[in-house]
């Protein structure tokens, strides 16, 4: 008997650490009126990533503004006061990162700087 719990708890271990690898979505949600932004990544599928990003914006008036998928990386790129941003996916994170600033700065004179980038599974 204390084989089989034994055995169980190794096979909930090994589904616990394998379920991560289908976790491959992301998304970034913008208010453009508060500046407020959200982004997630890694999640189980787009919905869930939709849902993070906009929990994370926390505002009511935040959209998705852009995706990411399996394996890409994505970037956001704002001035200090966030009312001008730019965003990027790539396949390679510092790719994204360089075209998110590069789109941030088209939109404005000012400073822009790379607020957050990750890559998914």
């Amino acid at each position: 008997m204390r084989q089989t719990g034994i055995f169980a708890a190794a096979l909930i271990g090994v589904f616990a650490i394998a379920a991560p690898a289908f976790a491959e979505f992301g998304a970034f949600a913008y208010d453009s009126k508060s500046f407020k932004y959200g982004f997630s990544w890694n999640e189980r599928d787009q919905q869930a990533a939709d849902t993070a990003a906009l929990k994370g914006c926390a505002s009511d008036n935040c959209k998705v503004e852009f995706r990411t998928g399996p394996k890409q990386c994505g970037a956001i790129a704002m001035t200090e006061d966030g009312k001008v941003w730019g965003g990027a996916r790539r396949d390679q994170r510092a790719a994204a990162e360089l075209a998110a600033i590069q789109n941030c700065q088209q939109r404005t004179s000012g400073q822009c700087k790379v607020r957050g980038s990750e890559c998914n599974r």
